[in-house]
């Protein structure tokens, strides 16, 4: 009688309610046996997003391969799926990512045990019932053996696969473990799940997978949602991608299979200031960080300032640290401040800033004034002059040293300001500042305190945002920094 069986589909449900229970009880059993099939070739069923089949194909000119996500896009099956490509050499016909012709060995890292059974494992193997994996990308009857993990239950410590060319190994390693079981191995292919807190883990699996593919240098995949912020890690493949370096960012628009219902549940449940690391997979720093406000609520597009605002540039002067200046215009009418534009500069003499912050002002008439901080009116070793008369007469406009408007200059009432402002929507970020937004993103407190490194444009901004109100003034002829050609060297 299966022969003679309609094609159902999932919209005839009432067809099939309306056939005898016979019919109806073998359809079922078909239906069953079809899903039993197909959870038994998980590999061959998977259709990649163009996305993840570029991060697939990037492999070859890249050993080191980054996947920086959003929560439920999918990353932890991508890089599942070449795990297994990888370990049974069943590569599809179309594959253009890197081939091992013999059976490589691979190390899978998490968070911890119980993480890699939940998570790592399971994509790749399933789960452990009665002796025996079923339900991952890995069929059972490619798991030759597997050595149970002594801690984490239903945990392999090594699992066995066959391999076209022979027994692939799988080893599972926590970031709990430390660096010690990292040491002394030559690896083809390494997977880290989730980025380890102990940065020197990454170091060690680097110089693991150096001889891996039989000298020619193993594949490195980082999949992760970045839950620990701009970290070095994260910095160097965002900031100082360097050759052999890939990353690829993923978000909730690259991912067809979220519908418009499951996005607005799940973004119901997650706090605002984590909202753009979990949809878009861009980092922040949690708890820490000064700003606990989404990048979406601040940001705008790049746009002409009328000739009423008020102008006013900030420079941060840099003594042991980059030089960093900001320009904000307040527009009086709506009581929104704009960040339009940012300079941060290492090495630089007085008269090459002040070029950047003059731009194309001739005259000190149309100069934009220029507010400084505390530490201007020290003096500079080498001349003897105070770092602000340098600036002074290198031709900038200096109208006045920052303070807080109670009079102060410390920094927290300053950061409540712009905090206030950002919330209620009178602080607003032209969306080409890369720079400033690269400082955005790691400026967080330790134990309570604001961490002052790597924080110049940051400051900048504070002086100029709580100055300009006071000190800011319409400049009409030549504007000051050129804000439409932002690529512009001054």
């Amino acid at each position: 009688m299966s022969a003679l069986l309609p094609r159902f589909t999932n919209v005839d449900i009432d067809r099939v309610l309306e056939l005898p229970i016979e019919l109806r009880t073998e359809i079922l059993d078909l239906l069953e046996e079809k899903q039993r099939r197909l959870g038994l070739e998980k590999l061959k069923a998977f259709k990649p997003y163009p996305w993840q089949r570029a991060y697939f194909d990037a492999a070859p000119n890249n050993p080191e391969r980054m996947l920086m996500a959003a929560n439920q896009v999918g990353k932890t099956l991508t890089a599942g799926v070449e795990v297994a490509y990888h370990a049974t050499g069943d590569y599809p016909a179309d594959w253009e990512g890197v081939r091992f012709d013999f059976p490589p060995l691979i190390w899978a890292l998490g968070v911890s045990g119980e993480q890699i059974r939940d998570v790592i494992q399971d994509v790749l193997l399933g789960k452990l019932v009665d002796k025996k994996f079923t339900g991952g990308l890995i069929k059972p009857k490619q798991v030759q053996r597997f050595l149970r993990a002594a801690v984490t239950g239903g945990l392999a410590k090594d699992v066995y696969v066959k391999h076209k060319h022979g027994t692939s190994v799988i080893s599972f390693k926590s970031y709990s473990q430390g660096q010690a079981p990292l040491m002394g191995s030559k690896v083809d292919v390494v997977w880290i799940d989730e980025e380890p807190e102990d940065r020197e883990i990454y170091g060690q699996v680097q110089i693991r997978t150096l001889n891996g593919n039989r000298g020619k240098g193993g594949a490195m995949l980082l999949t992760m949602t970045p839950e620990l912020g701009t970290t070095e890690l994260v910095n160097q493949f965002t900031e100082k991608r360097g050759p052999g370096q890939f990353l690829l960012n993923a978000t909730w628009d690259d991912a067809p299979h979220l519908t418009e219902e499951k996005k607005a549940a799940y973004l119901a449940r997650i706090p605002e200031e984590q909202r753009d690391m979990r949809t878009k997979g861009i980092p922040i720093l949690g708890s820490g960080m000064v700003f606990q406000v989404a990048e979406n609520r601040i940001t705008c597009d790049p746009f002409e300032i009328p000739p009423h605002f008020k102008r006013l540039c900030a420079i941060d002067f840099g003594i042991d640290h980059p030089f960093a200046c900001v320009w904000v215009a307040y527009d009086p009418d709506t009581d929104i401040t704009y960040v339009y534009d940012n300079y941060r500069v290492s090495g630089a003499t007085p008269p090459t800033h002040v070029a950047r912050i003059n731009g194309a002002n001739i005259q000190h008439k149309n100069k934009i004034p220029v507010v400084y901080p505390h530490d201007g009116d020290g003096r500079e070793k080498g001349t003897g002059d105070a770092l602000r008369l340098q600036y002074e007469m290198a031709g900038a406009n200096i109208v006045a040293k920052f303070r807080n408007p109670d009079g102060g200059i410390k920094r927290e009432p300053g950061i409540l300001d712009m905090l206030t402002r950002m919330r209620s929507g009178r602080f607003k970020v032209f969306s080409n500042l890369k720079d400033w937004f690269s400082e955005y993103r790691r400026y967080h407190r330790k134990d309570g305190m604001i961490v002052a490194l790597d924080d110049d444009i940051m400051s900048a901004t504070r002086y100029a945002s709580g100055m300009v109100r006071t000190h800011g003034e319409p400049v009409t002829a030549g504007d000051p920094v050129n804000q439409w050609y932002p690529d512009l060297d001054i």
